[in-house]
């Protein structure tokens, strides 16, 4: 692709056979229009140069000739214009009759402006005339196609210069590229060098810095080197390094024969690295030694010429895994152990748990009983004594029908109010009762939850007593399950308790959702109301027998315990609470289909 060049017109140069052909249209031109003068001119800020001048008759205007811009010559109009001027009589035209043309006797004017591609102003091209003259529209024709000839020439010498330019700027191009690429090979060539010299430099130091003794083994002749790290290693001195047999000398007796066997092996078929752990006697004591090796020259029928390997010292190593395999031994004793000590832990705290559970469960059945039994002592004592009064009146003849009638009313209201309360507290005992038996006592079968919900929800929410409460039900028409359909009423029944209590308690209305869906063996119902939800430092205890935030305002905590009590005593299933403070809140209930 070419490079996109910006070509300067101001000097662009008009080759000698264009300057011909331009000048034969001038000297045509003003045969034709029977007049003096015919001219294209060029801008050359601040000037204007005579470029061409046809040769007839009365022509002031010489070739080259220059005059300066900014005097109210014609062309600069043009120019500045960039469109046509007609002045059929500059003598009577207050805008012309000062023009410098006039002192040349040229009192009449037509012109076209020269563009060149870029939009640049390559000048004019006019014909002037001694006399009136109003143009006619035959002679701005042949004006404008005139034009239209010499813009296509410079088109053509603007689009030559663009291509030399472009032609040279990819040379120039092509040269940088080839001066960059030779930098870059040299560049390369030094940078491969010194990543030549960092490696073996990083390869000495990886090798020798991690304790590793190198050693190259010549398996032609049978010699080796070692390097001086590799012989600080085996603790050579350095009379024996002449003698030294590799794989033979100071090697443990019972791992020798395995590892020549190994080695031979290997050597068949030196194909990737040989690898050995063996023992190797340093002076007074016995070292582990881990042996890296690899074939790296082949003769000309592919046996081994040479293998250059490492040794590092696995003595520690080795040590660890034989404490290691000590403590294994032992490890299944401490894990019994270990196991023994935390589920008596668990023990432990599965009856502190219930103990806690307990004494909370019994301290709310007692604050809640103290109520009604504390109004039953009252009324019964009250009761006595005022028969004890109406008796003593009684006997010493001061008993009136007035007193009698008053007795009457008041121990009649005092009996109502005993009732009350002992209703009151029969009917905590019998939640209590509910929350402590696991099972009630209702059969299992087959039903549609689906007509069960619609049934439930007309009897506890009739349109006419809430109709501020939407209610939407998504269960499948066509599901049945073999389960306790009262055990899922009392569910629902007490969570559309809960949220008519607490959830619409501002609102006075809202929707209540549910679903109920199968998933092979499982079903998940889930009850979502949109009232004001429940805050996160409550729902970890809206599950606890007796949590209520409307103490002393009727309420006594027991819906949501008996909730939950149901799910898992009946249904065998698991409930959990999603809920945002204003966003409503969702109970997720997940149970087996036909539980057991």
């Amino acid at each position: 692709m070419r490079a996109a060049v910006d070509v300067k017109t101001a000097n662009l140069a008009v080759g000698h056979d264009y300057a011909e052909k331009w000048q034969e249209v001038l000297d045509l031109l003003a045969r034709l229009l029977r007049i003096p003068a015919a001219l294209i001119m060029r801008a050359q800020p601040p000037r204007i140069k005579v470029f061409l001048s046809s040769r007839s008759d009365g022509n002031p205007y010489e070739e080259d000739e220059l005059a300066d811009l900014g005097t109210g010559l014609y062309c600069e109009t043009v120019m500045a214009r960039r469109g046509e001027l007609i002045v059929p009589n500059a003598l009577s035209d207050l805008d012309w009759d000062h023009n410098p043309d006039i002192k040349l006797g040229m009192i009449s004017y037509m012109g076209l402006p020269l563009i060149w591609p870029n939009q640049d102003v390559f000048g004019t091209i006019c014909v002037l005339d001694s006399e009136e003259n109003p143009y006619n529209a035959t002679y701005r024709q042949l004006l404008a196609q005139f034009r239209a000839m010499v813009e296509r020439d410079l088109r053509q010498i603007y689009n030559d210069k663009a291509r030399a330019e472009e032609d040279a700027a990819l040379r120039a191009d092509e040269a940088e590229r080839v001066r960059l690429e030779f930098e870059r090979l040299r560049a390369g060539e030094r940078k491969a060098l010194q990543a030549l010299r960092e490696s073996e430099e990083r390869w000495h130091f990886a090798l020798e810095g991690a304790g590793d003794g190198v050693w190259d083994w010549d398996l032609s002749e049978g010699g080796v080197f070692l390097s001086s790290r590799c012989q600080q290693l085996l603790g050579l001195f350095p009379a024996e390094i002449a003698g030294f047999q590799l794989w033979q000398t100071r090697m443990h007796p019972d791992e020798l024969p395995a590892v020549q066997s190994e080695l031979a092996g290997y050597l068949q078929r030196p194909e990737g690295s040989f690898v050995s752990e063996h023992r190797f006697r340093r002076g007074d004591e016995w070292i582990w030694l881990l042996a890296r090796g690899m074939v790296v020259s082949l003769d000309i029928h592919g046996r081994p010429l040479r293998m250059i390997g490492t040794y590092s010292d696995i003595t520690a190593r080795k040590q660890a895994e034989t404490e290691l395999q000590l403590l294994n031994n032992h490890l299944e004793e401490r894990v019994a152990a270990r196991g023994a000590e935390l589920q008596a832990a668990m023990q432990q705290i599965s009856i502190a748990e219930k103990q806690a559970a307990l004494a909370r469960m019994v301290a709310g059945m007692a604050h809640e009983l103290n109520t009604p039994i504390g109004n039953v002592l009252l009324c019964s004592s009250q009761m006595r004594a005022d028969i004890g009064a109406i008796a003593a009146d009684d006997a010493e003849k001061r008993l009136s029908r007035k007193g009698l009638q008053e007795f009457l009313q008041k121990a009649g209201e005092t009996c109502e109010l005993l009732q009350r309360n002992s209703e009151q507290a029969g009917d905590l005992i019998g939640r209590f009762k509910q929350i402590a038996v696991d099972q009630l006592d209702q059969p299992k079968r087959s039903f549609h939850p689906a007509k069960v919900m619609a049934n439930l929800l007309e009897t506890l929410l009739p349109a006419e007593h809430h109709p501020h409460i939407r209610i939407e039900l998504r269960i499948p028409a066509d599901l049945v399950i073999e389960n306790y359909p009262s055990a899922l009423e009392q569910l629902v029944s007490h969570l559309v308790a809960n949220t008519l209590a607490h959830g619409f308690e501002e609102k006075g209305g809202g929707a209540i959702r549910i679903d109920i869906g199968r998933d092979q063996d499982e079903l998940t119902l889930i009850y979502a109301d949109d009232g004001k939800g429940i805050g996160h430092e409550l729902q970890s205890k809206v599950f606890d027998p007796f949590f209520t935030t409307r103490m002393g305002q009727g309420g006594m905590g027991l819906g949501l315990a008996l909730v939950h009590n149901i799910v898992q005593a009946i249904l065998k299933g698991r409930i959990r609470l999603e809920s945002e403070p204003g966003r409503g809140a969702a109970f997720i209930i997940t149970f087996p289909a036909n539980p057991s």
